[in-house]
């Protein structure tokens, strides 16, 4: 065997990476939530969207998968992170170079040419190449969780403002039909003054009171139309591209029954930020191997084939062919502390990672417990408040009958109407953020 070649193999048969192997830190993770839930995570996970039952809204989540702006920025950085892996692996080859030149030799008019390719191979012994390898494997995993956690939030975002417009336009339909009624109260009451029945003061507190109760309607409004914008620009439109779309009144989706969590430790195999912390993490610990690696020689193959000639018009002659092979060794002797510092760097930046691993974990565990609670207590919220809603339209029909009899005071109708609007629009608001909750979920 050529002394070149069992240098190759000597070295090659030596070869290790130096810096730690990663291995995934164990997280500890409580073994369950403390409002409970269905421990089947798999369950109805898959295209949560359509267990609202709401055709309207499976459309727009179509749309937004294919047209989302963001999400089209995201699988750029994915495509990114598969070329910049690419470029990882490339040094774990040979390189081949093609060289030509050719001129007139000073003083003379004899011309000259050369013609050679050039390979030169670094043997990754002490696995320099390999670690950044590793790093990029681990970045393009990251950038593909990315991506993931990017959809997770857009179709959330996207469904909440869906269901927050449909309650603007139940709320809205609410005050209408609250003003309508309150506007006949007005009008009882006017003629009930015409006939001495009735003062000017309870004119002027039924004209108030309507008052009031339209004044609700513009923000109201504004509100619904921000939904709109906001989800046509979720699905990649201009903001007022679906107004004809959206501005018919739909049903406020409602929250499924059952709910579906899991157990804590799914968090990590289910959440896509939790996947690109711990992608991060191992990128990270890569990156040491890739700075140590600096410590150790270098040792590169190099070659040469080719022509070379004095005569131009003579290059292609066989005995103007060259070849030559032979191995080349760098070993950094001084670096003034750089190689060592830039350990130390990618060791700090590990530690970091982990940091944000472990916290990211945290931050999970507290968002599905604050779910988990906010979706509950808002269930027995809306329950109170539907009780509170039929006593009060209850309260409105007696004040009324008593009143139009001379039984009781005109202020025991402006108080339940009063009362009946605020229920009603309480009520509202808790259908929309029981099923808004569950979207978090």
């Amino acid at each position: 065997m050529a002394p070149a070649g069992a240098l190759v193999v000597a070295l090659l048969g030596a070869a290790c990476a130096v810096g730690p192997d990663y291995r995934a830190p164990a997280l500890a993770t409580p073994e369950r939530w403390s409002e409970g839930g269905s421990a089947d995570a798999d369950e109805g996970l898959s295209a949560w969207w359509s267990r609202f039952d709401d055709v309207q809204l499976e459309a727009l989540v179509a749309r937004a998968l294919t047209a989302n702006v963001e999400l089209r920025l995201a699988d750029a950085r994915v495509r990114e992170a598969q070329a910049l892996r690419r470029v990882a692996a490339a040094p774990l080859f040979p390189r081949l170079d093609g060289e030509a030149s050719g001129g007139v030799g000073t003083g003379q008019t004899t011309d000259f040419g050369l013609a050679a390719l050039d390979a030169i191979w670094e043997l990754d012994v002490f696995g320099g190449t390999r670690r950044s390898l590793e790093a990029a494997d681990a970045d393009l995993a990251a950038s593909v969780a990315d991506r993931r956690h990017l959809l997770v939030m857009l179709l959330g975002e996207l469904a909440r403002s869906y269901i927050e417009l449909r309650g603007f336009q139940r709320q809205i339909d609410t005050v209408e039909r609250n003003l309508a009624s309150q506007r006949e109260t007005r009008e009882l009451t006017e003629a009930q003054r015409r006939v001495g029945l009735a003062s000017d003061l309870d004119v002027e507190r039924a004209r108030a009171l309507t008052a009031i109760t339209a004044a609700e309607l513009p923000p109201l409004d504004a509100a619904r139309r921000a939904s709109m914008h906001r989800i046509a620009v979720l699905v990649g439109e201009a903001p007022t591209a679906l107004d004809a779309v959206l501005d018919d009144d739909g049903p406020l989706p409602t929250a499924p029954g059952a709910l579906v969590v899991g157990v804590p430790a799914d968090l990590l195999r289910r959440r896509p930020d939790l996947a690109r912390a711990e992608r991060e993490l191992a990128a990270a610990t890569a990156r040491i191997g890739e700075a140590q690696a600096d410590l150790y020689p270098r040792f590169t193959l190099t070659g040469s084939v080719g022509l070379r000639s004095d005569d131009l018009k003579n290059l292609l002659r066989a005995d103007h062919s060259f070849a030559s092979i032979g191995p080349n060794v760098v070993w950094p002797i001084f670096a003034a502390g750089r190689i060592r510092a830039n350990v130390d760097v990618q060791d700090a930046r590990t530690e970091q990672a982990l940091a944000r691993y472990e916290q990211s974990l945290l931050t999970a565990l507290e968002q599905v417990e604050n779910a988990l609670v906010a979706h509950a207590r808002e269930q027995l919220r809306r329950r109170d408040l539907q009780e509170a809603v039929d006593a009060n339209r209850e309260a409105v029909t007696l004040a009324r009958r008593l009143y139009a009899n001379g039984l009781g005071p005109f202020l025991d109708v402006l108080d339940a109407e009063r009362s009946l609007l605020l229920s009603e629009s309480r009520m509202v608001e808790s259908e929309t953020a029981v099923s808004t909750s569950l979207v978090t979920l």
